[in-house]
């Protein structure tokens, strides 16, 4: 076995002056409080804030929402910074924050082009819209209220790192590590992941669930979370540039 090959599974085991990660089910009950937290406190926050509510909008509808999932994220992950500090790791280091080699992102970065091109021709296979509805109704109801800024900073800043730091950072480092392996981390997490993103139809879920698996097997290839944020981000980046082109009438 060569050095990069034992650089490569280091990360997901702790070292010997560590404690092992969480288990299974203290991994799952952690990423439980986490969500039910942050769900629980921005909640709060909007019924303090908007006393006059008559209905609900739909996610796509309220320009405030970028500003919900930016502070959901960061009570998650302050949740779960939190748990791996009580497991005796150092914060980064659970969250497999290390700085990959140039041959892991170039490896990572034509798995994502080979993976994006094969959902896009079934896309158009099926005949289907490249970009969701949901990403269309954001940006219009975000520059309708003038908070288009806000919403690329959620979209394309925060969702890659708060999604990745609970997924294959957090969640993946616990499972890894138990008796389902890092196979079974992956698929868990993956189809975790994809149930998750509830303003996506079928096709979408399914879309993402595609991506979940190539981000977690690079996660476990790489041992870097660095990674799959930066796919993350790219990915977000190309859609969210992609429907603000369609509702412009660029494309």
């Amino acid at each position: 076995m060569n050095d990069s090959v034992i650089v490569i599974d280091q990360p997901l085991r702790a070292p010997s002056r560590e404690k092992p990660p969480w288990g299974f089910w203290a991994t799952l009950v952690w990423s439980l409080l986490a969500v039910l937290l942050s769900i629980a406190l921005v909640a709060g926050a909007v019924l303090w804030l908007s006393p006059h509510t008559g209905g609900a909008l739909e996610v796509q509808d309220d320009p405030w929402f970028p500003l919900q999932f930016i502070a959901f994220n960061l009570i998650q992950i302050a949740v779960l910074a939190w748990a791996a500090h009580r497991a005796g790791w150092p914060v980064g280091g659970y969250f497999g924050l290390f700085r990959p080699s140039k041959r892991d992102l170039v490896i990572a970065f034509v798995a994502l082009v080979v993976m994006m091109t094969v959902l896009e021709i079934l896309t158009h296979v099926l005949g289907r819209e490249s970009v969701a509805p949901f990403q269309t109704d954001s940006y219009r109801a975000a520059r309708a209220a003038g908070l288009l800024p806000l919403m690329w900073v959620a979209f394309v800043a925060v969702a890659p790192v708060g999604e990745e730091i609970a997924f294959r950072g957090f969640v993946f480092r616990g499972w890894a590590a138990s008796p389902i392996g890092p196979a079974g981390a992956i698929l868990l997490t993956s189809l975790i992941f994809s149930a998750g993103h509830t303003q996506y139809d079928w096709f979408g879920t399914f879309q993402t669930f595609c991506l979940g698996t190539l981000f977690g097997w690079l996660r476990w290839r790489t041992g870097s979370t660095v990674v799959t944020i930066l796919l993350h981000t790219a990915i977000n980046f190309v859609a969210t540039l992609w429907s603000a082109l369609k509702v412009e009438g660029f494309v």
